[in-house]
């Protein structure tokens, strides 16, 4: 047999073996690999989980911010890889070692996809060097580095045949399936279209570069195939080297190339570990395929009897089952958030009033004074400024209902902490809101993050706004329950930085609608109105006043033919928005049009754009609401828009959406004067013909028909709350 130590990173002394080893190159491959590449899988756990202000915050930190399945994830890849060293220590039989070790990284990878599937939902989404693995394109360069190898071995050819063609065919799945809503290859070819409008050769190598990195797992399958006809010559060969290190070889390159001009932090180490893990799990992956397809598929006739121990078929089998039973119980832990909420109000009370619009963001102002005291003087007195209004609150939440003061006690102790996690905070919160829905009272909490510059940095401090719940409503779509509460501030005082008509968090079971900022947005739209002439808003450019003056004049109909107001139209047309972010969740398909306006935009903003247009569009679509309110929303995004925010970007996608062409020049900058000519196209529909075409464009977007909404109960507080 030839010499492993072709392989360089498995390159070891000769005086490297121990009691039981065994002299075939592929087995001798894997026992090594265990000692160096299962740390490496271990490495993803303890990487930063998320680098805040360039200070690394690790998993053990932040286990109070997390949901049992994200934990379970993110130190499944540290107890597979420990599994695997250990086994690399203590068993014989080659066959058993490669069983467990496959069996490992399967368990793991099941914990860690369905993990990062349920943190998706949550505040703080795992990572992407524990969530983000493209599984088929990293199996198929596995199945290359153990197919490779094992075409040498004549005993082994048909097996090692039946590898390479399979990485082929992972390769071609993992091309032409959609991630997203678009296939890898489309993204490729994408991206390659942009070198005739890039005229920097800089930027065309760049651009030929990461095609190639995306490509490199078609073109090492490709060229895999080539030893189904014509066998390596040698048991290790340079495919096999190159489909294991080459793309991480690549990427690190591209890391030491940018670090003199990077600045300086846990960034860089993060994605050199991460290019170290994917080095180590295909590794891993590629020796336990080796050894177990060989001793279970074609044995060779000619070795020494292995080692006693389990028979390999039957070691895979248990190693299987052990898999899917971590993946089954994970899956059970990982559901997403039930949505919909019954909520029957009650009349408020003075009293209760008192709590909610007094004593609670007393409370919450004596908190943010003690956070940001505490760090440079004793905050002694700040805290004693905490506790009475901690006490207060008991009280006077003790005076309405036991049961709510026993929630607010529960939320004032456990809230102590200076350093409270994110996530905890927002599992108090939402336990007290659970309390107040359970005894009908209309009120609200809503968690949240106040960033502050101290001294040289940022703080963060976890507060909460107090709203009055003045309407509950209950819907069905798809089969599902979704909510929406319409709320009214009670906490006028201290930070806020958001006027937003409504929100929406997919771990929160309902929707927001702020009717106090509908309230101000009608009244703006009432003023544009009123204008000589109408105009939508105050033009920030030259260019937009035209624009906005033909929008005006839509405003101006659709005001005087509202029988009672824009106001219930508004609060329409924003739930059907906030309803659209519950059903569409984290998970929502990547819309072509996003990716192709966006090629080469970082990945949040790609997120954000998507969902929110999905939204957008969505909303004009809502019964008994005037949809072209929708186009006077958007066309504002466009005419006074920074071509740099998300929402200019969603406007631009909709109108072209909704017409069905273009509006954009040949650098991707809208032309005005095409938008406004779309937009007088689409105001000239009546409602109904508009709702159908939102509908339409919808479906072109996303594929699929947009899911009716269906309402089911509104319930209001009782006369004279």
């Amino acid at each position: 047999m030839t010499d492993p130590s072709h392989d360089p990173l498995d390159a070891t002394d000769d005086d490297l073996h121990l009691a039981g080893l065994d002299a075939d190159a592929a087995a001798h491959r894997l026992r090594l690999r265990t000692r160096w590449a299962s740390l490496g899988v271990a490495l993803t756990s303890l990487l930063p989980y998320e680098i805040v202000d360039g200070k690394p915050q690790f998993v053990w930190s932040l286990l109070g911010e997390l949901s049992a399945a994200g934990v379970l994830a993110c130190f499944a890849p540290l107890v597979a890889g420990l599994t695997v060293f250990v086994a690399g220590l203590r068993l014989r039989r080659p066959s058993s070692l490669a069983a467990l070790t496959l069996g490992a990284l399967a368990a793991s990878y099941l914990v860690v996809r369905l993990g990062a599937d349920a943190a998706a939902w949550e505040l703080l989404p795992l990572p992407e060097s524990i969530g983000r693995r493209h599984g088929w394109a990293l199996l198929a360069l596995a199945l290359v580095g153990a197919g490779a190898p094992m075409a040498f071995r004549p005993h082994a050819r048909r097996v090692a045949n039946g590898l390479l063609l399979g990485a082929l065919g992972l390769a071609i799945a993992f091309y032409v399936w959609p991630a997203r809503g678009e296939a890898p290859i489309s993204t490729v070819v994408r991206t390659l279209s942009r070198l005739d409008v890039v005229t920097d050769w800089r930027f065309k190598l760049g651009f030929i570069v990461v095609a190639l990195l995306a490509l490199w797992p078609g073109i090492i399958a490709l060229l895999g195939v080539r030893f189904v006809r014509w066998p390596p010559k040698d048991d290790h060969p340079v495919l096999a080297i190159a489909a294991l290190y080459g793309l991480p070889l690549m990427l690190a390159m591209f890391v030491f190339r940018a670090i003199p001009g990077a600045p300086e932090g846990w960034s860089v180490f993060n994605v050199l570990g991460g290019i170290l893990v994917l080095a180590a799990t295909v590794a891993l992956l590629a020796s336990g395929i080796e050894v177990a397809a060989e001793a279970t598929l074609a044995p060779d006739p000619e070795a020494e009897p292995p080692p006693e121990g389990m028979a390999p078929r039957r070691a895979l089998a248990i190693a299987g089952v052990a898999a899917l039973v971590c993946g089954l119980g994970q899956w059970a832990l990982a559901r997403p958030p039930t949505k919909g909420v019954e909520w029957t109000l009650v009349a408020a009370s003075p009293a209760a009033d008192a709590v909610f619009e007094q004593l609670l963001p007393a409370w919450n102002r004596a908190r943010l004074a003690w956070d940001r005291q505490a760090r440079e003087a004793s905050g002694a007195r700040a805290l004693q400024e905490v506790e009475a209004a901690a006490k207060a609150l008991r009280e006077g939440a003790d005076a309405v209902d036991p049961t709510l003061g026993a929630a607010v006690a529960r939320l004032t102790t456990e809230a102590r902490d200076l350093h409270v996690a994110g996530r905890r905070w927002y599992q108090l919160v939402a336990d007290l809101n659970e309390t107040v829905r359970a005894l009908g009272l209309p009120y609200y909490l809503d968690p949240t993050v106040y960033v502050f510059k101290h001294g040289e940095g940022l703080r963060r401090h976890f507060r909460m706004r107090t709203y009055r719940v003045e309407r509950v409503g209950r819907f069905r779509a798809g089969g599902d329950d979704f909510a929406t509460l319409h709320v009214r501030r009670l906490d006028r005082r201290g930070p806020d930085g958001r006027r937003l008509l409504g929100f929406s968090r997919d771990l929160q079971r309902f929707a927001i609608v702020q009717v106090d900022e509908l309230e101000d947005f009608e009244g703006s739209l009432f003023t544009g109105a009123a204008h000589d002439p109408p105009r939508c808003d105050e033009p920030e450019r030259y260019a937009a006043q035209s624009g906005l003056e033909r929008c005006g004049e839509l405003l101006a109909k659709v005001v005087e033919e509202a029988e009672t107001g824009l106001g219930e139209a508004l609060a329409l047309l924003t739930e059907r928005h906030e309803l659209q972010h519950q059903i569409d969740g984290p998970h929502l398909a990547m819309s072509g049009a996003v990716l192709d306006r966006l090629a080469g935009r970082s990945e949040g903003l790609q997120n954000r754009v998507n969902r929110e247009l999905s939204a957008y569009v969505a909303q004009m679509t809502a019964p008994h609401a005037a949809p072209r309110l929708g186009l006077i929303h958007l066309v504002r995004f466009v005419l006074n828009g920074d071509p740099r925010h998300h929402l200019y970007h969603v406007a631009v996608i909709a109108f072209e959406a909704l017409v069905d062409r273009g509006l954009t020049d040949s650098d991707g900058v809208a032309d005005l004067d095409a938008v406004v000519a779309a937009f007088v196209e689409l105001a000239t529909l009546d409602d109904a013909a508009l709702r159908v075409r939102a509908a339409e464009a919808w479906g072109d977007l996303y594929g699929g028909g947009l899911p009716d909404v269906e309402i089911l109960e509104v319930s209001r507080p009782p006369e004279g709350a």
